[in-house]
């Protein structure tokens, strides 16, 4: 099922000058490592430096794979917050993910989204899709740059929200909200002007390869919380031998002057659901050098405490009836959101995505329970595919090997049965020429 938004007027401020100096935002920025600063702070919580670098050393060889940026992150050095089991249960960006070809699945954005529709399942529209070769159904299909201006002066019904296809964490994200005929200029959400020459710059570098959707609009429970803004939650499902489990739950929420929620830019929130419930955790804001507790919204005001997030059990449904659909995926990261037309699958990770996600805004991490069991389980089994590879190819080896030595032998029979008939052919030939010289002498006499 394909999600149209209302549409909505749009007000054009036709005096606006065209901003030449746009670009997409196509970095992300990594918050500063400020390890002296951390260090500080880990001391303040009572922890000695000498203690800490153990705790490290244990959990970056552990099958947890602890990073030291992530050490600090989760604040792991809090020994009033976590026991040391507790510790050992975060999972490190270095720890092995179970390998699946779902997470390349995923990436491709309209192939999934495709499926999704498929399925009947809620997502996003899209209206145009720019690719050089490929095409969708029931969209425009666009192929350079002429096809995208075209698009945009005649055909997008705005606001629109365009991204790069094979883009991840919002960058290349472009929240168009009009388009200016008399500047030939798009209008972004902020009310700035873009010439449309210029946008086409900005998609080119992505080699053509552009989404553009119907903008997805906040559910109207949602905007006394976090103001008119759209924002996804991150739903964390495993699917074993047993089904699916929706095992964790994070709401990412946009910030006062960012037009993503992804939890890197600085000023965006996170805040932790009970997945039973609904109900808000622990939220935590990004900062330029980390995170900060925060326990309000910085724009609305409005308090976490005891909120629940809207329509809950809504949001549970349209996960659990999509995430059976992919079939040996076992770690999945849907990011859904609340629209004022219900939960829509926006996308999905395919490896589960970053345990940030997952893990930043709870007491405990992955590691444990049913997570755990089908982690070590699928671990154990790859160890033994592999040893099973290895036992094969060594198989091999010596199976090349002795046919190797066969060839070889017989080679060298040959070579001596070659030998030994050239031997007795020269011989015969030395015999035949020594009964010729004495019938010549013979007759001669």
């Amino acid at each position: 099922m394909t999600v149209r938004p209302h549409t909505r007027s749009q007000r054009i401020n036709e005096s606006s000058m065209s901003d030449t100096n746009f670009k997409l935002d196509t970095t992300r920025k990594q918050p500063a490592l400020e390890y002296l600063t951390w260090m500080h702070q880990a001391a303040e919580a009572g922890k000695s430096i000498g203690s800490m670098l153990k705790e490290l050393i244990k959990l970056q060889f552990s099958k947890a794979k602890i990073s030291p940026e992530e050490y600090f992150l989760y604040q792991l050095y809090d020994d009033e917050r976590y026991t040391w089991e507790a510790k050992q249960t975060f999972m490190g960006s270095g720890s092995k993910r179970v390998s699946s070809p779902w997470a390349t699945v995923c990436h491709d954005k309209p192939t999934f989204t495709a499926l999704l529709q498929g399925l009947g399942l809620p997502t996003p529209e899209t209206q145009a899709f720019v690719h050089p070769e490929r095409s969708i159904g029931n969209a425009y299909n666009l192929r350079d740059g002429d096809d995208v201006r075209r698009f945009l002066r005649e055909d997008a019904r705005y606001p629109i929200f365009g991204k790069p296809m094979e883009s991840v964490c919002s960058l290349g994200s472009a929240n168009i909200s009009g388009f200016d005929h008399a500047e030939d200029a798009i209008i972004l959400s902020d009310g700035r002007h873009v010439d449309l020459d210029r946008l086409i710059d900005q998609i080119r570098q992505f080699d053509f390869k552009y989404l553009f959707q119907s903008l997805l609009l906040p559910h109207e429970d949602l905007i006394p919380i976090i103001g008119n803004r759209v924002s996804t939650v991150r739903m964390y499902v495993l699917q074993d031998d047993d089904g699916c489990e929706l095992l964790r739950a994070s709401w990412k929420i946009p910030g006062s002057t960012n037009g993503a929620d992804n939890f890197w830019r600085p000023g965006n929130l996170l805040a932790g659901i009970d997945v039973k419930t609904g109900k808000l955790g622990r939220t935590l804001q990004r900062t330029e050098n980390g995170t900060q507790p925060i326990d309000k919204h910085p724009v609305t005001d409005t308090s976490f405490a005891d909120l629940v997030f809207p329509h809950w059990e809504e949001m549970v449904k349209v996960v659990m009836r999509a995430a059976p659909n992919l079939s040996g995926c076992h770690f999945q990261g849907w990011d859904v959101a609340l629209t004022d037309l219900g939960p829509v699958l926006v996308e999905c990770e395919g490896d589960g995505g970053d345990t940030i996600m997952e893990q930043l805004c709870f007491d405990t991490g992955l590691l444990q329970g049913r997570f755990l069991e089908f982690f070590d389980s699928r671990k154990e089994r790859e160890q033994r595919d592999s040893k099973k590879r290895k036992a094969r190819w060594r198989q091999n080896i010596k199976r090349n090997m002795a046919a190797l030595s066969v060839q070889e032998k017989s080679a060298a029979a040959e070579e001596s049965s070659q030998e030994t008939d050239a031997t007795s052919v020269q011989a015969a030939k030395e015999q035949t020429t020594s009964a010729m010289a004495e019938t010549n002498e013979t007759t001669s006499v």
